[in-house]
């Protein structure tokens, strides 16, 4: 499987993350100092509130860029075997990560998430747990992985669209990447998995389609520009 990742936005992102945590930490200890030094309590919680945010923002980017298995990395473990014809493409196009296939383009919106995670009626949730108290503030929410896929399903569709004559298919997954999640979903039908399943359910998904070698080379041409242009700004 070949392996295009965009390595200047994850340096940025990772960078960020470390400065502003940095950051952050540095003006609460200032806060907790002037608290106690001054008589400026108003420059305190100013401090204090502009630190929990920096801290806030640095932490939110360090679980999603530094915080291990990196997104793509886990995608990349879960999917080594398949063979040249496969292409992932990581934080290059409007989709996140997306892999060329000879049966088709897939989508992968992935989510980094533990304990138990409940989908019931197209309701998804994540019981409570006071564990999560102090960390959840700084991870992404859970949202609604299915509305969020089928919306960066739609992106891939309109890029290829606007460049080729004949569609191809666009389908994808919601991958769970943390490896102490637990899916309880009742329709067993909606496109979830774990990571570590992720290969093998895409070798058992019954396809009619197989996409000739022109157009999967067609495919790529269309992502590559559009990742050249998205590294080059």
């Amino acid at each position: 499987m070949r392996l295009t990742r965009n390595e200047k936005l994850i340096q940025q992102r990772s960078t960020w993350a470390r400065y502003l945590t940095f950051i952050g930490m540095g003006l609460l200890l200032i806060s907790l100092i002037t608290s106690f030094t001054t008589d400026y309590i108003a420059a305190a919680y100013g401090t204090l509130l502009g630190g929990f945010v920096v801290a806030m923002a640095g932490s939110y980017l360090a679980h999603k860029w530094l915080r291990p298995p990196r997104a793509d990395l886990a995608l990349e473990k879960a999917l080594k075997g398949f063979d040249n014809k496969h292409h992932l493409y990581n934080y290059l196009l409007p989709a996140e990560h997306v892999l060329v296939a000879p049966s088709g383009v897939w989508v992968f919106k992935t989510k980094y998430h533990d304990d138990d995670i409940v989908c019931k009626n197209g309701k998804w949730n994540r019981p409570w747990k006071w564990s999560r108290l102090f960390g959840a503030w700084a991870q992404e929410s859970l949202g609604d992985p299915i509305a969020e896929l089928q919306e960066d399903i739609q992106k891939i569709r309109r890029l290829l669209a606007a460049k080729m004559n004949n569609p191809v298919p666009v389908d994808g997954y919601v991958v769970f990447t943390h490896p102490r999640a637990r899916l309880s979903i009742d329709d067993p039908n909606l496109p979830v998995v774990m990571v570590d399943d992720l290969k093998d359910t895409l070798r058992k998904r019954k396809s009619t389609t197989v996409l000739p070698p022109p157009v999967l080379s067609q495919i790529e041409t269309i992502f590559d520009e559009y990742a050249n242009a998205k590294t080059a700004k």
